[in-house]
């Protein structure tokens, strides 16, 4: 039996001792003279997809001290308040006069509380927002997310506080909701190794970053200085987020990427929302891109002429495509030549399609594909044409993907 295989076997057991409460009563805490890694592998097997963990069955590993990684998106923490309350009175760290109605609040504690007894943790994801300034005990982090919750906790809405941020050196990955244009401005000025902001699109704040270094041009040594960013999110997804502002957010449409590019070199994966033609063909200057998801559900204007274009430039780098089409295409032409795709993008290795689709070439029949991973999600043909044309398309992939896994 291998070193390996013995090791997860014990930790196995271990996790099961834990279960049964083995050494709840043990004092002082057994679980923190452990290496960090056996602490957080313990804590990686209490999230099993098959049922909900329970708090109860890993307090001992909260509260060892030794956490690097802490998820606490999959407890049911409103389940398990009567477990809470009686553990955060054991050690005394909070007392509340009516739990049953302050069961927010109790929550909201006890995370801040799991917190600060882990002060080496570097990734952090929950529900709950515990604050920032809870994190100042916390300057290893790298990875914090900060997810959209049903409840209303204390401090949900709280605004980013840059001056905590500004002491994370080494924050990597900040995902927080709803982040405004200016706030995501501020953080990435802020944060100088940050490489990805989650979800949130950052294309105007870039924008608004490129006209703050202008104004303070003659006084900003870092007007020309770029950010680290690898993972982006470019363009309103829906057309409803630009009602009252739509003309004046195509027609600036290029300018912003143009921006959004010559800040942000280093991308690796990018979402973009292409609401103009005019300026998405700035993405050729990404020399690291391998990884692009884009949608041009919301724009109104021949797309192939330019996505030919920039697929010639950057399909040999590409590793995962996936493309939105039309919301309503008019004409064949509003959907996804395949043949064209797999021409430009010789290594791709997932290719998802959200569109119809058609051969550019109908005579190509054969090719050599590196896809393992292919989804396709075809809009209903209104004619006969346009099935044969799917289906032709259909074959032709499936023919070539030889190392096709899903």
């Amino acid at each position: 039996m291998s070193l390996a295989s013995l090791y997860t076997i014990c930790l196995d057991r271990i996790f099961g001792f834990l279960k049964e409460g083995m050494w709840k009563s043990c004092t002082p805490n057994p679980f923190s003279d452990l290496p960090t890694k056996a602490v957080n592998e313990l804590m990686d097997l209490s999230d099993n997809k098959k049922e909900i963990p329970e708090i109860d069955d890993v307090l001992l590993l909260l509260t060892s001290g030794r956490l690097t990684r802490l998820d606490l998106c999959p407890f049911n923490l409103e389940i398990e308040q009567d477990l809470i309350v009686s553990e955060t009175e054991k050690i005394g760290s909070i007392c509340l006069r009516n739990p049953a109605s302050n069961s927010e609040e109790l929550i909201f504690r006890f995370v801040r509380n799991i917190i600060s007894w882990n002060p080496y943790i570097q990734e952090f994801h929950s529900e709950v927002h515990p604050g920032f300034d809870v994190f100042l005990k916390c300057p290893n982090l790298r990875i914090l997310k900060i997810y959209d919750s049903f409840e209303e906790f204390p401090v949900n809405n709280a605004p980013i506080d840059l001056s905590v941020l500004s002491s994370l050196r080494n924050l990597e990955v900040l995902h927080v909701f709803d982040m405004d244009t200016n706030t995501i401005a501020n953080v990435l000025e802020t944060c100088p190794k940050l490489i990805s902001i989650g979800l949130n699109d950052s294309l105007d704040s870039l924008e608004e970053i490129a006209q703050r270094r202008q104004k303070n041009s003659f006084l900003n040594r870092d007007v020309n200085r770029h950010f680290q960013m690898r993972r982006c999110v470019w363009g309103k997804e829906s057309s409803r987020e630009i009602r009252n502002k739509r003309r004046e957010y195509i027609s600036g449409f290029g300018s912003k990427i143009r921006s959004a590019v010559e800040f942000c070199p280093l991308v690796q994966e990018l979402i973009i929302h292409v609401h103009q033609k005019d300026g998405y063909g700035e993405l050729r200057f990404l020399k690291q891109l391998t990884l692009l998801r884009i949608d041009f559900e919301n724009c109104r204007s021949n797309i192939l002429p330019d996505f030919f274009a920039l697929l010639q430039e950057i399909g040999p780098q590409l590793k995962h495509l996936s493309v939105s089409g039309k919301e309503e295409p008019s004409v064949r032409e509003d959907g996804v030549p395949v043949d064209v795709i797999c021409d430009c993008c010789p290594d791709l290795q997932s290719l998802e399609i959200w569109s119809s689709i058609f051969m550019k070439d109908s005579s190509k029949s054969s090719c050599d594909l590196a896809l393992k991973r292919l989804t396709l999600y075809l809009e209903q043909p209104d004619v006969d044409e346009e099935t044969h044309d799917e289906e032709e398309c259909l074959l032709f992939l499936l023919y070539n993907s030889k190392h096709l896994e899903e």
